[in-house]
């Protein structure tokens, strides 16, 4: 059982239309299911989870110039399976299939494509969204007593917002190495590139990320 807390402030930025109306600053609280089972190198997972917003206003504009009237309350679930496959003591392979999906997700709450989100797309920026998303990755691996690691991505996402609408296909591959730094930190860089649907042609899909970590131990 899980229970999530949040909250959101919105303002008007200065390049904000002023018959734009935004958002209310609000908090959510969800409560939800999560159920996970592995055995024998597969993991299944599913989970649901529904959200209320407090004091939720009809927000932004629309074609009519009346402003948006989402639901302030809304849901989300996900299924997901993976396979690990151990070649031998340094090499694996990933490969994972999920579905994501929910009911009235508007712009705010629709899943992206960040560096901690479980829908993760190598190459795929997070201002790429969607309230339906299925995935199917997998991925190569040599780890090096948790040192040295060089890791390949090859990924596919089908996504859209509203039933009825066609699936818009989101290919992206990636790769990613780890090594020793200073004072017992761990260098970790990540590069992607993604091929993203023409509404999204303005944005960069490709994407590069340099962490330094600190393990506690």
């Amino acid at each position: 059982m899980q229970y999530q807390f949040r909250f959101d402030a919105y303002v008007h930025d200065t390049t904000t239309s002023e018959t734009f109306q935004t958002p209310s600053s609000t908090v959510t609280n969800g409560v939800g299911l999560a159920w996970d089972y592995s055995r024998g190198g597969y993991n299944l997972g599913a989970n649901a989870a529904w959200f209320a917003r407090s004091g939720w206003k009809p927000w932004g504009e629309q074609p009519d110039g009346t402003p948006d009237t989402s639901s302030g309350t809304y849901a989300k679930y996900a299924a997901t399976v993976s396979r690990d496959i151990f070649l031998d003591i340094f090499q694996k392979v990933n490969v994972n299939a999920a579905w994501f999906g929910g009911q009235r997700l508007d712009r705010f709450v629709r899943y992206q494509f960040g560096l901690f989100e479980t829908t993760r797309i190598h190459g795929v920026p997070a201002s790429v969204r969607f309230g339906a998303l299925a995935l199917l990755r997998g991925s190569y691996s040599v780890n090096v007593l948790e040192q040295y690691r060089v890791d390949l991505f090859l990924e596919h996402g089908w996504g859209r917002d509203e039933r009825g609408e066609s699936w818009q296909q989101v290919p992206g591959v990636g790769a990613a190495f780890n090594l020793p730094g200073p004072w017992n930190t761990i260098v970790r860089a990540d590069v992607g590139r993604a091929w993203l649907p023409d509404r999204y042609s303005t944005l960069g899909s490709t994407v590069v990320q340099v962490m330094l970590l600190k393990p506690l131990r």
